[in-house]
Order: C-alpha cells, then sequence, then structure tokens
C-alpha cells in the first residue's frame, strides 16, 4: 500500500449528538507506523450486531469518538506479528479476529480466562485515541493489535457467512463446549431460550454436537421459522411462559441454554431441567432482577454457568464448525445483502427492523465483487 494511502471509517460521536455519526476519510498508516504485533487488515464486510445498536442507542458504555463494529472478516495488507520468527500471517490472507485483544499477563489471562482480561481493549468500543483510530470493523481498514488471534478462512466459507464468526457463533462454541463437557450425549435433550442468532447457531452446535433433541423456544413465530433447517425443534410460546403448554415435561432437559435476557423464562427452564441439569446464561444483559427459586436449584443440584466472550480457541473451533457444515445450513439466508459504508444509516435502519439476523456493510469499492 502507498504511503499516505486514505480510508473511510464511521466515527460514533455519541447517541446524544447530532448526528450521532458520520462517514468520514482517514489515513490509513503505512507498515513501518505499526508496532510489533500489530496486522493491518482491508475490511471485506462487517455485520451489525444488536450490541451496534444498542451502543448507537446510548445503552451500552463507549468512549466516543469510537469507531463501531466488532464483527467482520478482512484480507491481511501487511504484518508486523512473528511466530517461531515466521510471520504469522501472509498478505491477501482472509481472515477473521477476536473481538478483543488480551494482555497474557494478568491474573484472568494466567487462569486460562482471556475472555475476562483485565486490560483488554474491545473493537468497536475504545476511542478514537486508542491506537490508530482504526479499531472497529465499520470502516475501509482495521488495525489488529498484538494479542487479538487472527484465524483464517476456509475457502468454502463465504466473508457473508464467516463475518459473525468471532462474535454469536464463537460464544455459542464456548457455552456449548462447556455442555458437552458436562452431559452424556448419547440421551441429552436441551432446551434453548431465544431464536435469535446464537440460538439458532446453538441448536446447529448441539444437533452436531449428538444431542437427541434440541427444543428453541421463542414469543415469535417469524424467529422461529428456520429453527428446524437449523437442527431443532421450534416452541412458540406465549409471553407469560406457561410450563404446562411446553413439549417437554418436568425435569428432562439435560441442559437449558438462555440466550433472550428476559428474566420471566428463568422459572421455566428451572422447572423443565433434569437432576444434575445445567442451565448457561449467553451473553445476555438482564434489563430487571427478580426473585428466583433457589430451592429448586438446590434440590435438583443444577449447575449454572455464566458465558460472556470466549478464548481463542473458540474462535477456530467456530471456523471450523462453518467449514464442516457449510454445505449443510443455510447460514447465508441469515444475513442482509451489504450496504455500502457510505450508506450506514441505511443499514441501522434495516437492523433495527430484526428482518435478518444480521445486517451487512461492505466498503463501496468492494460491492461489484
Amino acid at each position: 500500500m502507498a504511503a499516505g494511502a486514505t480510508g473511510a471509517r464511521i466515527v460514533f460521536f455519541g447517541s446524544h449528538k447530532q448526528p450521532s455519526y458520520v462517514v468520514e476519510t482517514c489515513s490509513v498508516p503505512s507498515k513501518d507506523l505499526l508496532k510489533d504485533g500489530e496486522i493491518l487488515i482491508k475490511i471485506l464486510i462487517s455485520t451489525i450486531c444488536s450490541s451496534d445498536i444498542v451502543s448507537i442507542d446510548g445503552k451500552r458504555e463507549l468512549k466516543p469518538p469510537c469507531v463501531l463494529g466488532h464483527e467482520g472478516v478482512g484480507e491481511v495488507v501487511y504484518t508486523k506479528r512473528l511466530r517461531n520468527g515466521l510471520p504469522a500471517v501472509s498478505a491477501g490472507d482472509r481472515v477473521v479476529f477476536t473481538m478483543s485483544d488480551n494482555c497474557e499477563s494478568c491474573v484472568m489471562c494466567k487462569s486460562d480466562m482471556q475472555e475476562c482480561c483485565l486490560s483488554k481493549n474491545r473493537y468497536g468500543s475504545s476511542g478514537l485515541s486508542a491506537g490508530t483510530g482504526l479499531n472497529g470493523c465499520f470502516a475501509t481498514h482495521m488495525v489488529l493489535k498484538k494479542g487479538t488471534e487472527v484465524v483464517s478462512v476456509p475457502k468454502n466459507v463465504s466473508d457473508v457467512v464467516a463475518s459473525p464468526a468471532n462474535c454469536a457463533l464463537s460464544t455459542m462454541v464456548h457455552a456449548v463446549n462447556f455442555a458437552t463437557s458436562n452431559s452424556k450425549l448419547k440421551q441429552s435433550v436441551a432446551i434453548i431460550q431465544g431464536a435469535n442468532l446464537m440460538g439458532l447457531y446453538g441448536c446447529a452446535l448441539l444437533h452436531e454436537a449428538g444431542f437427541v433433541k434440541v427444543y428453541c423456544h421463542d414469543i415469535s413465530r417469524e424467529r422461529l421459522r428456520l429453527v428446524p433447517r437449523f437442527g431443532g425443534i421450534p416452541v412458540l410460546v406465549e409471553r407469560e411462559y406457561d410450563s404446562s403448554h411446553s413439549q417437554i415435561e418436568e425435569g428432562k432437559a439435560d441442559v437449558v441454554i438462555d440466550v433472550s435476557g428476559k428474566w420471566d423464562v428463568i422459572p421455566y427452564a428451572l422447572h423443565a431441567l433434569c437432576h444434575r441439569g445445567i442451565y448457561i446464561f449467553v451473553g445476555t444483559t438482564y434489563e430487571e432482577n427478580k426473585s428466583i427459586n433457589i430451592d429448586t436449584i438446590l434440590n435438583k443440584c443444577i449447575t449454572i454457568r455464566g458465558i460472556q466472550g470466549y478464548k481463542s480457541i473458540h474462535l477456530k473451533n467456530a471456523v471450523d464448525f462453518l467449514s464442516k457444515t457449510a454445505h449443510k445450513y443455510p447460514y447465508e439466508s441469515l444475513i442482509s445483502s451489504p450496504f455500502p459504508l457510505q450508506d450506514f444509516h441505511s443499514a441501522v435502519v434495516l437492523a433495527r427492523t430484526k428482518r435478518y439476523y444480521r445486517t451487512a456493510v461492505k466498503p463501496s469499492h468492494l460491492l461489484s465483487e
């Protein structure tokens, strides 16, 4: 790339600002300006996650001005990262990356909990002053910091399918890995509460892991429409979660995974779980707090686990899973046709409708490719 090259980025100033975000040109650093361990990538495609909408609405802590976006696929432009004395990646490689870097030295990293690193910088949240200012996916380029794991994307996995892999899919891989290491797969029954993108990925992951039945509950008939195509059994539930109308009897579920973020679903999960069952809360924020029946948890010896984020191995496993099942599940149907970066506002409008599980954004010069 020539010195003094320019790119574009969406800069978010805060929900209280008017406008709250703009498209602006920016300089792209040359290789000599990168720090050791950093990688410059050209963004091939990015996707709008529901957390991006939450950020735009001012309901999530950020450090504006910043470049939003943490889901995406990039092509390596150049790298200053070595592995065993050789470049870790090569120019032209198509890669996905972890949502944040990690320091590898704090107590969390040393305890094999890199997802809880005490000094991590999450892409799409850090301010423009943190590094090069190219630290979000809604841009033409991005600089991946040292401590950010990168994984090559196989040829049989398209950009649009790979884009959400470093968020919803990797997080669900983390959750399902925990579930499968603690349950008897030959007769296991699972319930997923919520048919969002994590819910659909969860259906496929649990189905491939050998669960006999995977129920997916949701209040939306439309969201449940694709559940069977991802290996799940759709269950339409009322807003008032009534256990008497469920397809599963009390104490018959080995695993329940909640991706809904709704407090009212918890009593049903405790009802459905068997003795020594596993209840996993994944990547959700609860807007309200209510009491729950602790006696049920104690009497059934239920294991409760929270999953927020993932380790590098989960991203690698997520990409492998997409490659192995690309022919089996309709991943591309989950994501919209891409909007040009310059028309980011229209992409946000579509994302708010939830017509698709993800809305894609692509730099304009790549739209014809």
